[in-house]
């Protein structure tokens, strides 16, 4: 079989031209030229791709086409003998990107605002500065363990969820290793055997316990400073206070979602704590002084959310609720728990209003329950269930609503 010459590559038309010994220039319809060098391995057909013409020229893609050989005839695959050589040659991922990646994965798991600060914060500069910059497979349990020490003892609800994130990252750059760069990860640093035997014990195991709440006799007064407060965040805390929605609800809040004509906002499940266990979306009545606050956040709509963060295109912090609650409790006037004289937070005013329902109103516990967003009885008797109580919820949502509003000419 003749071989080719420049000018038949030159002047090749659509289709296969072979040189001999398995190489071909590969023409396509549109007059694009590549080389291809077919080969037998392991009993199986084989192309491999040596360049494009003119880039590789006849005499470059013969050149080529004998190394290939040569390794053949060593017994090596040429195409994994050059997957090879590109892993050899790619830089060995550092703790901060493979964290990177876990980061992205958790962040597009929940809609929890908190949650993506938690990852952050976790993997980031606040707890794994010392890891962030070295070669993930070359971090040694010792330094991990110098890492987990400080945060150990002192703040255990935070060992309990840092290591476990650091844990991930090394199983996640333990898939990077093998596929990516062809090497193996000997052990995970975060070995739980290994760092007992240093003498790490399990983190002591902590009871939740309340969320700081306030009492309801205090609410009037509380919302009358609130709204001395000139800020979305107060905004967005008093609306939270008044649909009785977590907090991770509200903050993530969308115009669509809610229905002005019929003051209903409906919750999506994707927002919902307990989505896994609903199969429809969670209705909340608007007391007259939610649709208020609704008509102010209109008029400085910028984006789809009700409450918009500082980006446009992103929902409000969770941060920004800490940061308000902080402030307001920097003066005189201090908003504690009661019984444990904590700070209150924005979940704590759930059990408020649990507290207020259960001995003001006078509704039955079901509508107490379905303020709550609770699951109400047994699965069977879900099943049959047909309301959500909506009419008698609003009655109660407008009392409550009632009971927060400050008396007038109230003056904090």
């Amino acid at each position: 079989m003749a071989r080719l010459t420049e000018l038949a590559v030159k002047s090749a038309k659509p289709g296969r031209h072979t040189d001999g010994d398995g190489l071909m220039l590969v023409v396509s319809d549109g007059g694009a030229k590549k080389w291809v060098l077919r080969y037998q391995a392991a009993g199986k057909r084989r192309d491999k791709g040596l360049g494009s013409y003119p880039d590789v020229s006849l005499k470059d893609a013969r050149a080529r086409a004998a190394e290939d050989r040569r390794l053949l005839a060593a017994g090596q695959d040429p195409i994994a003998a050059r997957k090879a050589a590109e892993r050899a040659g790619k830089a060995i991922p550092t703790f901060g990107r493979v964290a990177a990646l876990v980061i992205a994965d958790a962040v597009a798991n929940s809609a929890s605002p908190k949650a993506h600060h938690q990852w952050n914060r976790y993997l980031g500069e606040a707890y794994s500065a010392p890891l962030l910059n070295r070669p993930v497979n070359e971090i040694t349990t010792l330094e991990l363990a110098a890492v987990l020490r400080p945060v150990w003892r002192q703040k255990p609800e935070s060992a309990r969820k840092l290591f476990p994130a650091i844990r991930s990252v090394f199983e996640r750059a333990r898939i990077v290793l093998r596929d990516e760069h062809g090497l193996e990860m000997a052990r995970n640093p975060a070995n739980w055997p290994d760092l007992k035997a240093m003498g790490f014990e399990p983190p002591k195991e902590l009871s939740k316990g309340h969320h700081p709440s306030l009492a309801y006799a205090e609410l009037p007064a509380f919302v009358a400073a609130l709204r001395e407060r000139d800020a979305i965040a107060a905004s967005a805390l008093e609306f939270l206070i008044l649909t009785n929605v977590r907090t991770n609800a509200v903050l993530i809040a969308r115009w669509s979602e809610i229905d002005l004509e019929r003051e209903i906002w409906t919750v999506p499940l994707s927002s919902l704590k307990d989505r896994e266990h609903r199969a429809e979306p969670f209705r909340v009545p608007l007391a007259p002084r939610a649709i208020e606050i609704l008509g102010d956040m209109a008029k400085i709509k910028v984006s789809d959310f009700v409450f918009p963060g500082q980006r446009v295109k992103a929902p409000f912090s969770n941060m920004a609720l800490l940061t308000l609650l902080k402030r307001m409790n920097a003066g005189e006037r201090k908003w504690l728990d009661g019984e444990s004289g904590r700070p209150i937070t924005a979940h704590g005013f759930r059990a408020t209003f649990r507290t207020w329902a259960e001995e003001v109103a006078t509704v039955p516990h079901a509508a107490v329950e379905q303020a709550m967003g609770h699951a109400i009885g047994s699965k069977v008797e879900r099943a049959y269930r047909r309301t959500d109580l909506m009419d008698m919820r609003r009655g109660l949502m407008n009392a409550w609503a009632a009971h927060c509003t400050p008396p007038v000419g109230e003056n904090v």
